[in-house]
């Protein structure tokens, strides 16, 4: 018996297919028998890996009662497996094989071939594998048994390519655009009681400890910044509709005023910080409070509340007419429609990325979406800190696209696909986004929509989603 394994060089080289370096020598390099290999590709499509070369049987040499078993073995780390062979027989041989009821040296061979001068020279070699995860970078190899004992010698000692077949997402992040100056606000409602008539404020008087502490609070959260500037504070009382508008009036002007001095006096503020507002009486309060309220006479007071006519006649008929209703208004809705509204609008300054890597982990609300980005660029994709970066930009811009799209990339990164469906839901419609959503379908081996979403963002000329539908279709 007369074995050899040999390795040809391919001629035809894809991008799912590594070359060894040692194969360099091997392209007119032929085994003793004359079989060369040549041609091969090995590819994933969806769930299979095909697998596909050709035999070159020009240079063949076998003696007439021999058969060459050519037995292919695809090895990877973590598993293997024979795949189906070729048997090339004799003349003789071949006569045995038809008046012996087919019977072949190898174990159903996937192709019987007869040597001689009406020999097809070139044979194509194609098999499909069921995907599995050790293919990956997985070894392809071919052994010879020519004495029909089915012991194949060194099969695994030359391998002829190695299969490049793990798929790498190509994501696309987006730079978030540079804010010239960072504008922020914070805002908040007040709900301070004052005796009736009055609009001096009593700092102890009933809830007011309580809510005087909710509007300094805001303000001192900016104030003890030294990268905030505050740029305008504004202020808008209203009243309630209870008594006539002209008092009303003269209550929330003169509250809303109250509520400045207050502020003014408390951190020496400049007058000219202030846009102060206010409005006689919340009646788009009233209207929601009614309108979402199981009063018994709720129909007959929205026709009240949003018919024509004067407010303070309006708000004597439904004394008048509804007593228990207006009975719980005083108690549940009023008090919440004296209220003051406030917002303090200020700046932050902008950071280097030096200084973004500290501020990240103190206040990272002070940081733009761009210097948030320009933070995750300095970590290796993939990494911890990479995803975490995204992670915390997203949690302070929740609505914003790129922020939902840079962080479901950067769980797409590890394939945590499942993971990233919640910002991709927020990515909106840009072909990066589609890209992204391809690639978590594909990832879910939900491949029909992976391919709509690709060839979407294909087709808006994102190259990245071309390179993800390879294998796909």
């Amino acid at each position: 018996m007369k074995r050899k394994t040999f390795y040809i060089l391919p001629y035809l080289v894809f991008s799912v297919l590594f070359l060894l370096p040692d194969m360099a020598f091997a392209l007119s390099r032929q085994d003793k028998n004359g079989v060369g290999i040549d041609q091969i590709q090995i590819s994933r499509v969806r769930d299979s890996v095909h697998i596909t070369f050709q035999i070159n049987l020009d240079s063949i040499r076998l003696r007439s009662n021999r058969s060459l078993v050519l037995q292919p073995f695809f090895k990877g780390e973590s598993g293997s497996q024979w795949l189906p062979a070729v048997e090339v027989m004799g003349r003789k041989r071949y006569l045995y094989y038809l008046r012996n009821d087919l019977q072949t040296y190898a174990e159903a061979p996937c192709r019987v071939v007869k040597a001689g001068k009406d020999m097809q020279h070139r044979l194509p070699y194609e098999t499909t594998l069921p995907y599995e995860l050790w293919m990956e970078n997985a070894s392809l190899y071919l052994g010879e048994d020519e004495c029909g004992c089915g012991q194949v010698i060194d099969a695994m000692q030359h391998p002829l390519a190695v299969a490049d077949i793990a798929w790498h997402p190509a994501l696309v992040y987006i730079a978030p655009q540079v804010e010239t100056v960072k504008s922020r606000q914070l805002s908040g409602h007040a709900y301070l009681d004052f005796p009736v008539n009055q609009t001096k404020i009593d700092p102890d008087y009933r809830r007011n400890p309580e809510e005087l502490a909710k509007i300094c609070a805001t303000i001192d959260s900016v104030r003890s910044d030294n990268d905030v500037r505050i740029i305008r504070i504004h202020i808008k009382g209203y009243a309630s509709p209870e008594g006539s508008y002209t008092s009303n009036a003269r209550l929330a002007e003169g509250r809303t005023n109250a509520l400045k001095q207050y502020i003014i006096n408390r951190y020496a503020l400049a007058d000219t910080l202030f846009n102060i507002a206010f409005e006689p009486e919340d009646w788009e309060g009233f209207r929601q409070y009614v309108k979402t309220s199981n009063l018994p006479d709720k129909d007959q007071i929205m026709q009240l509340i949003e018919g024509d006519g004067d407010i303070d006649s309006k708000e004597r008929q439904i004394r008048a007419r509804y007593p228990q209703s207006y009975r719980t208004l005083l108690e549940d809705c009023y008090p919440a429609l004296r209220h003051s509204d406030y917002r303090i609008d200020y700046v932050i300054r902008g950071f280097n990325v030096d200084e973004a890597k500290q501020v990240i982990r103190t206040r990272p609300q002070n940081l733009s979406l761009q210097e948030m980005f320009a933070v995750a660029q300095t970590y290796q994709p993939g990494t911890p800190e990479f995803i975490e970066v995204f992670q915390i930009a997203v949690q302070y811009y929740p609505t914003d696209p790129v922020a939902n799209l840079n962080a479901a990339n950067a769980l797409l990164e590890k394939g945590l696909a499942e993971q990233a469906l919640p910002y991709l839901m927020k990515a909106g419609e840009s072909p990066e986004a589609a890209n992204s959503r391809g690639v978590a379908m594909r990832m879910l081996e939900r491949y029909n929509d992976a391919a709509k979403w690709l060839h979407q963002a294909s087709d808006a000329g994102l190259k990245e989603a071309q390179t993800n539908l390879s294998g796909l279709e």
